[in-house]
């Protein structure tokens, strides 16, 4: 199963009427490979995250002027809550199920993307 993985408040605003939400309950929830589209100060493209099941991550957006890596770490404020703090900002964690497929978002606090 494809897994996706998207940073950007406009998408998460579009489809939280189509998915259910999963709370997190702990980081290894969230721990594996995930693919999909990455927004991010530095552009719109292809990318690829993996978290380590105590939350730490590391990814790369593929963009048409060169690779990007960014990292980070995510936490379990309390269960269902998660935040993340990485090198393209900070802010809450949501993970969703549409019809058996998973999207993870990472939503800056500042609203940006």
């Amino acid at each position: 199963m494809k897994t996706s993985v998207a940073w950007a408040v406009a998408v998460a605003v579009l489809l939280a009427g189509c998915a259910a939400t999963v709370p997190i309950q702990t980081t290894a929830d969230l721990s594996g490979e995930w693919t999909g589209r990455v927004t991010s100060p530095a552009g719109h493209a292809l990318g690829r995250l993996t978290i380590a099941p105590d939350g730490a991550f590391t990814g790369t957006m593929y963009l048409d002027a060169g690779d990007r890596p960014f990292r980070g770490s995510v936490l379990v404020v309390r269960p269902g809550q998660a935040r993340y703090q990485g090198t393209d900002g900070n802010g809450i964690v949501r993970l969703t199920d549409d019809h058996g497929r998973a999207t993870l978002r990472f939503l800056r606090d500042d609203g940006g993307v």
